[in-house]
């Protein structure tokens, strides 16, 4: 501790890692701010796990670009947390691809605000988890349109109901489809009413399937439209119950004939009656055998309609 910045400076790599653990944690905040990159390069995984959250604040931009990402690793969560955001800045692709799910957990959001684009697709899959609701919740869009497949497949039902609206709305196909059925039902009214229509198509029968009554009932009409036959026939009586009659309305005739049997009950004479004629004779034998005698009375009502 009593060396000047300048002899420490002077220290060979050699000298650097030959300190013990107690000599690594005796250094002045100054003299670890001395530090050149190549010293950086030379301390173990035991020197970095000395270092006290001083110490790692004291760290400049430069030494901790140079940390390699086996030194990233050994930082606890609670070193990393004594990370500035222009330290966070500072970090590259392969070190934050090396950050546990613990110590990414422990960055503020104005922190993980300093990402690129790149470097939150280069989050390690294991550690998309340990992301705080708050921390998800700040990304831009544009950084969440960055995340893998295999990342949103990682995330939490708890990460996935802490979207907002927006960062929902830009989700891509393939995003969509890496969200699981627990992940979709974790999904607020409002963050299914955000759905574009692209998104809506992109949702696979198991998605489709996964979904509430309540959840269906905060599609809107386009939604709804956007629906194809595969996804309507999925489709539970008790879902096709929480449409409503003018949505009902937006089936094609191929739409009609693609509900399935079982599902047929949901359908109520409201929903029947705002039918048309076209539609009303897209009813298969199958469907017309699982209905009740209203909705029969209903179909026919709309079949002779004029």
């Amino acid at each position: 501790a009593s060396l000047t910045t300048d002899k420490v400076a002077a220290l060979g790599v050699k000298q650097i890692a030959a300190l013990t653990t107690g000599q690594i944690a005796a250094l002045t905040t100054d003299q670890v701010a001395a530090l050149k990159s190549e010293q950086i390069v030379a301390l173990t995984a035991k020197h970095l796990a000395a270092l006290t959250t001083d110490q790692v604040a004291a760290l400049n931009t430069d030494q901790v670009a140079a940390l390699n990402v086996k030194q990233i690793a050994a930082l606890s969560s609670t070193q990393v947390e004594a990370f500035t955001s222009d330290q966070a800045q500072a970090l590259s692709s392969s070190q934050i691809a090396a950050m546990s799910a613990a110590a990414l957990g422990t960055m503020t959001s104005e922190e993980l605000g300093t990402f690129t684009t790149d470097e939150i697709a280069a989050i390690n899959v294991k550690a998309i988890a340990g992301l705080t609701t708050d921390q998800i919740a700040s990304l831009t869009t544009d950084k969440v349109v960055a995340l893998g497949a295999k990342q949103v497949a990682a995330l939490t039902t708890s990460q996935v109901a802490a979207l907002t609206t927006d960062q929902v709305a830009v989700l891509t196909s393939d995003q969509i489809g890496a969200l699981t059925a627990k992940h979709l039902a974790a999904l607020t009214t409002d963050q299914v009413a955000a759905l574009t229509t692209d998104q809506v198509v992109a949702l696979l029968v198991k998605q489709i399937t996964a979904l509430s009554s309540t959840q269906i009932e905060a599609l809107d009409s386009s939604q709804v439209q956007a629906l194809t036959s595969s996804q309507i026939a999925a489709l539970s009586a008790a879902a096709l119950g929480a449409m409503e009659s003018d949505e009902i309305a937006t089936f094609t005739t191929d739409e009609i004939a693609a509900i399935s049997a079982k599902a047929i009950a949901g359908l109520s004479t409201d929903h029947i009656a705002a039918l048309s004629t076209d539609q009303a004779q897209a009813f298969t034998t199958p469907q017309i055998q699982a209905m009740t005698t209203a909705q029969v009375e209903a179909v026919l009502a709309a079949y002779n309609a004029v």
